[in-house]
């Protein structure tokens, strides 16, 4: 039952049996499938003379076989299943007649039809999920048995035993994981063990049991799993990673047993749409057609906003096309803030020619995530504009220093090249007990505020309260101007009801902040402007009776004039003599408050002979305020909520909103001084497209990890393996971390005893390099598969002067065991490790409120090119991909699971020689020396808010492609077709040894000129003179940061940046890659003689860590052979 329409010509009439036949073509179709039978049904004579010598045309009593329109209705009448017929009119000129069948959608009559009866369905369901048991009317037939989740394994035995005994065909449809939660921070090792380990074994022991009483007779069962929200999809808000297991489980299974014809469809729809006739119809006509197509492809049917239903499937690409890393310092890429900020983190660029017009958007490093006890991290939705912004931005803003102060010596905040005081965001990361994640916030940064993200000090910000209407551009607009207001007459002069006070340049929002206090407090406001709008506005707007002009001194006469002993408060910002008039203006013991400050700066002599009725001079700087009292902030903050909850606030009028792409023209208005109100730019609110200049990759990585690496303690569970030794030796000596925590189910002295230890040596030269570098590691004998363990480690380390700062998971157990041999206890055993350990750290950081750098997973190659016997073992890596995939997209918090290829002297690949050995005749599989594994960590690790969980291939591509065959994936044969075609292609380009030694350099200088051409701007190749200095050219750092990357994915040789830098000449530069690629081609002719038991030979030294062992078969180059696995629609 697999089709919809089928359409029969001229050959029915010629079948022995056309009531078999009918019965054949209805077994076809599903229920409401037509039948499209054209026929002769008008006879003539000379008929006799064409078909009379074939034996159908004549029946047994010698009359014509050909049945007439009637006996057609007739023989549609005695086969059941079939609604009446219906016919053309009459006969065509040739006798033809056209006659529509459709088979019954009676459910009464359909299980009574051949094709139900023959058939079962075995339905594990679950209590607790109503699409289960809405399946069970689409299932075409009677023979339904459902197995709810409380079963024995005894009673699932028996049940697939008897089932395969009283009929042909069994399918099975594995729904329990459709009632199986999320976890969350409160589930533990013994909620992963009754939900996950348990269901993936049961899920084995449903295979044995088919597998062991299947009749020679019957065909094996299909099996459909039904997971919900367990794929990752990039922007679906729902997503559930404890289902993984079983998907990593299932995916090796269908490989080591293909004739159980085991497919994975996961459900994506919106909650309230299972329970839909319509949504199972669907999902039981896409088994069916998987059924008669053979196609166990692992599929997403997602729910799309229009109601209908899409097909997704899995795509391999690289990482990070060639094109984009050569160019990747000049390109721009768009994004729409509110989608993609979180994964491409901006900021705001001033330029060096400090003009408004240059102002540029750049992608930013992605934010660390090390967070100090009382920091959060902040996601901006909106900042507004202050004067001083502008100032800044053309580096014209007066900067405050300590005496003797060099401009080198400057603090980090406050700068001119940091714009932005307020803002208004969501907290994504918290430090605090106070503020958590998912909080709305504003708050003042002195550091600037024109990021997509920020990381500061909770003093600076306070909560938004629930009960506040106000929008986010409202409230970004508040900090500055409400909290100056507060500052100057609430904190220094403590303004008084009944006191009269003179606001100048009253339209501003700061201006406005100080009327609307006064008006609070009950204070006597008259005020200043610069145009009739801006004076019209205030009287309207605020009911200011006084309102004078601020362009001249006219407003000193009409003060004077009006109030005679003076005022008591002055709120200045105009300067020059302006400012000196209205020093005159102030009654006895008034108070003289300066926002503007631009004479101060400027040293301009001040009328102090006008204090001399005992006046008081303010000079108010929040921003420096901000930074030496920082507690006060949030009080002040709370104190302004406090008064608009008593209605004596309200948000400031007008208010110009301009979206990121126009941030140009926030300035350029800012600076007129003509707005009133105040201006907003959105950041990740906005929907608008966005431009961002492409900062190099190579910059980015690891900005900050210095100050980490002195702080923290990066935490290695497996710490005893090769790889955990391995790579703590690295970052020791390499990146200067001083703390390591080595977790292992071992003590020292007990790993150190152990005979015939193969990473003793490795632990003996990780001590010797702590010693030489200072650094302190140890080793903690905790079962990371405890989760109460684990939290104790993670609180106690978190109670030191060194938190954890990152967690490295590389424990493994390796227990290859094929599906027959596969008992509970050794999947749990297999399993453990990986997925208990990975959640429990996972799970104990969150709780405990570790402020993590990274959280790094090792999978495996083996989740992809999948050998008989990793079942367990690839469950645990399926689960780290999914943790990955959590963490970045749901929590927005920093993890990356690489699936690595055997690493040269470290790693369970490098113990296990004869799995290697096999791999690489088998597969093409390569080596990827320590060095490139763990640069290749730092790269990706600035790609994981994207790429989560990318995969490396160090493989031969030719190879692995002649060994396609035993590929199950294929998405991955389809990808290694292509990589294959384009080596091949590579090597007759390099190695044709028909092409002189000439011909091959001037390949090599052309393709150099072309890349030098883009890179520098150029429009012709011709001004690419090669005989000349690359530095002479104009090759900037940047350009020759990319020149290096470039040359290294694409020859696989390696010239530092230094010697580019240093005048080296195109023409140098290709006779080193020449010679090169010679030395290259040579070495790997003579490695291609050496027996694969030999491998073990290959030296890599351990006092020097480099890149010189790469093969040329190897196409591991930088980030050359990353792939990754991304949702396509079919």
């Amino acid at each position: 039952e697999s089709h919809d329409i089928i359409f029969v010509a001229s050959v029915l009439q010629t079948t022995s049996d056309i009531n078999h036949s009918l019965n054949s073509l209805r077994r076809l179709l599903v229920p409401g499938g037509l039948l499209l039978v054209v026929e002769l049904t008008l006879t003539h004579s000379y008929f006799d003379i064409i078909f009379g010598l074939f034996p159908y045309w004549w029946r047994d009593d010698h009359s014509r076989a050909p049945l007439n329109i009637d006996q057609w209705r007739q023989a549609f009448q005695s086969v059941d299943g079939f609604e009446p017929m219906v016919a053309s009119a009459k006969a065509n000129a040739f006798g033809d007649s056209l006659m529509i069948v459709r088979k019954s959608t009676a459910r009464s009559i359909l299980i009574h039809l051949s094709e139900w009866q023959d058939q079962a369905w075995l339905l594990f369901a679950d209590r607790a999920h109503n699409l289960s048991h809405a399946l069970v009317p689409h299932l075409p037939s009677s023979n339904i048995e459902i197995l709810l989740d409380t079963v024995t394994i005894d009673h699932i035995s028996s049940t697939i035993d008897i089932m395969l005994k009283q009929h042909k065909q069994l399918h099975i449809v594995f729904a329990w994981p459709l009632g199986i939660l999320q976890l969350d921070r409160n589930n533990n090792e013994t909620t992963f063990e009754s939900h996950v380990e348990h269901l993936c074994y049961k899920f084995v022991y449903i295979l044995q049991s088919v597998q062991k009483y299947h009749r020679q007779n019957n065909s094996f069962p299909y099996v459909f799993i039904l997971t919900q929200n367990s794929q990752p999809m990039h922007g679906k808000s729902e997503f559930n990673p404890t289902i993984a297991p079983l998907i990593g489980l299932a995916r090796s299974l269908s490989v080591e047993c293909p004739r159980h014809h085991i497919k994975l469809i996961d459900l994506q729809p919106t909650a309230d749409i299972f329970a839909e006739s319509s949504y199972s119809d669907i999902l039981i006509k896409h088994m069916l057609h998987s059924r008669e197509a053979n196609n166990l492809d692992e599929v997403v049917l997602s729910l799309e906003a229009d109601s209908r239903i899409q097909c997704f499937q899995w795509h391999y690409d690289w990482l990070q096309s060639k094109e984009q890393q050569e160019l990747s310092s000049k390109l721009e890429r768009t994004i729409v803030p509110k989608n993609d900020a979180d994964k491409v983190p901006f900021r705001l660029q001033v330029a060096p020619s400090r003009f408004v017009a240059d102002l540029a958007w750049m992608r930013d490093p992605i934010p660390i995530n090390n967070l100090l006890p009382g920091q959060i991290q902040v996601r901006i939705h909106c900042t507004s504009l202050n004067f001083r912004d502008v100032l800044k931005i053309r580096g014209l803003y007066p900067h405050t220093r300590v005496f003797g102060q060099r401009d080198c010596d400057e603090p980090l905040v406050d700068r001119d090249t940091t714009p932005g005081t307020d803002f208004m965001g969501t907290i994504i990361l918290s430090h605090s007990k106070n503020l958590k994640i998912g909080d709305r916030v504003i708050g003042l940064c002195p550091s600037g505020t024109f990021h997509s993200h920020i990381i500061l000090d909770t003093s600076v910000v306070s909560r938004v309260p629930d009960e506040c209407l106000m929008s986010d551009e409202q409230l970004a607009a508040l900090p500055t101007a409400f909290l100056t207001a507060l500052l100057s007459l609430k904190h220094r002069i403590r303004l008084k009801h009944g006191q009269t006070v003179l606001i100048h340049a009253a339209t501003g929002a700061t201006g406005q902040a100080c009327i609307q206090y006064c008006q609070a407090v009950g204070a006597r406001v008259i005020a200043t402007a610069g145009s009739d709008a801006k004076r019209c506005f205030l009287r309207k707007h605020y009911g200011i009776k006084h309102v004078f002009n601020s362009r001249d001194l006219s407003f000193v006469t009409e003060i004077h004039s009006r109030f005679p002993n003076g005022v008591n408060v002055i709120v200045n910002s105009l300067s020059g003599p302006l400012l000196q008039e209205s020093f005159k203006l102030l009654a006895s013991h008034g108070h003289f408050i300066e926002l503007g400050k631009r004479d101060v700066y400027a040293r301009t002599s001040l009328p102090i002979f006008d204090l001399r009725q005992d006046c008081n001079f303010h000079v108010i700087d929040l921003a420096l305020h901000a930074i030496d009292e920082p507690h006060t902030v949030r009080e002040m903050i709370d104190d302004v909520f406090d008064y608009f909850r008593r209605g004596l606030f309200k948000p400031f009028e007008p208010m110009t909103i301009f979206e990121p792409s126009k941030v140009i023209d926030a300035f350029t208005q800012c600076s007129l001084g003509v707005s009133m109100g105040k201006v907003v730019v959105r950041m990740t609110s906005s929907e608008q497209p966005l431009s961002l200049k492409e900062s190099d990759m190579n910059t980015e990585i690891s900005e900050n990890s210095s100050e980490m690496c002195e702080r923290g303690t990066i935490l290695v569970s497996g710490g005893l393996g090769g790889l955990g030794l391995t790579m703590s030796r690295w970052m020791v000596e390499k990146r200067g971390v001083k703390h390591i925590v080595l977790m292992s189910r071992r003590t020292v002295e007990e790993f150190e005893k152990t005979e015939n230890n193969p990473q003793l040596e490795d632990w003996l030269q990780l001590k010797e390099i702590a010693v030489k570098y200072n650094a302190c590691v140890d080793v903690v004998r905790v079962d990371v598969t405890k989760c109460d363990d684990v939290y104790e480690l993670i609180k106690r380390l978190n109670q030191t002067s060194h938190p954890v700062c990152g967690i490295i998971h590389s424990a493994v157990i390796s227990d290859a065991k094929l599906f027959t041999n596969l008992n509970q206890e050794t999947l749990f055993r297999i399993m453990e490790p990986k997925v208990r350990g990975g959640w429990n750290l996972h799970q104990t950081s969150q709780q405990i409120g570790a402020s993590l750098h990274f959280f790094v997973m090792f999978s495996s190659i083996r989740n992809h090119l999948i050998n008989p016997g990793s079942s367990g073992y690839n469950a645990g890596n399926e689960f780290f991909e999914a943790l990955a995939h959590y963490r970045c997209e749901q929590l927005k918090l920093p993890a990356l699971s690489i699936a690595l290829p055997a690493i040269q002297g470290a790693g369970m690949f490098h113990r296990q020689q004869a799995i290697l050995s096999s791999l690489r005749i088998a597969q093409g599989m390569e080596m990827l020396p320590t060095v490139a594994t763990f640069e290749l960590v730092e790269r990706l690790f600035n790609m994981q808010t994207n790429y989560s969980s990318p995969v490396v291939f160090a493989v031969d591509w030719k190879r692995l492609h002649a060994n396609k065959a035993n590929i199950p994936n294929y998405q991955l044969v389809r990808f290694i077709e292509q990589q294959a075609t384009q080596q091949g292609i590579s090597n007759i380009r390099a190695n044709d040894p028909g092409s002189s030694s000439i011909a091959r350099i001037e390949v090599i200088i052309e393709r150099i000129r072309e890349i030098v051409m883009r890179l520098l701007g150029a429009s012709n190749i011709d001004r690419i003179d090669i005989d000349r200095s690359l530095l002479s050219l104009g090759l900037d750092s940047l350009a020759a940061v990319s020149l290096y990357n470039w040359l290294t994915q694409e020859w696989g040789v390696f010239i530092t940046v230094a010697e580019i830098l240093q005048g080296v000449k195109i023409s140098e530069i290709a006779n080193q890659v020449q010679k090169k690629l010679v030395e290259r081609q040579t070495a790997s002719e003579a490695i291609e003689t050496t027996l694969s038991s030999d491998m073990e030979q290959m030296d890599e030294s351990e006092g020097d860590l480099t890149l010189s062992t790469m093969k040329k078969g190897s196409s591991y180059n930088g980030m050359e052979g990353v792939l990754r696995v991304s949702q396509v629609k079919d």
